[in-house]
């Protein structure tokens, strides 16, 4: 077989279509897994809000301490975290329409948009690009 064939060409696409696919499903995940967990941080932080602000810091090194090469929970982004579990309360809807775009998208939007409906068209139309 002639490794320059049409039927060799089109096999070598498929295959690379399938990693892309592969990687893009994976991605993904990823994503969602994240987000579930920062909203699960957020939540534990909403829980434990009348241990005041230094519960936070402490929170933030502790969670340093523990996990040194991690990055993602500093003070401010444990805020994040805490501001979007009170916006979002429902973990089912986290994980169907709001873990589908990326942390930092989120937190625009959380900052940017005030209005829910808003914020729902947002989520409404990076599924429909999916």
């Amino acid at each position: 077989m002639l490794m320059n064939s049409n039927e060799y060409l089109a096999t070598i696409e498929q295959v690379k279509q399938e990693i892309k696919a592969a990687q893009y499903k994976a991605a993904v995940h990823v994503n969602t897994e994240l987000i579930m967990l920062y909203h699960s941080i957020g939540c534990v932080i909403n829980a434990h809000k009348s241990w005041g602000n230094k519960f936070i810091e402490n929170l933030a090194q502790d969670i340093k301490l523990e996990f040194p090469q991690s990055t993602g929970y500093s003070v401010r982004n444990l805020k994040y975290m805490a501001k979007f579990a009170a916006t979002y309360p429902d973990a089912e809807f986290v994980q169907q329409v709001v873990a589908q775009i990326p942390w930092g998208h989120n937190v625009v939007l959380l900052d940017k948009v005030a209005d829910a409906e808003e914020r729902n068209w947002y989520y409404e139309q990076a599924d429909r690009r999916q």
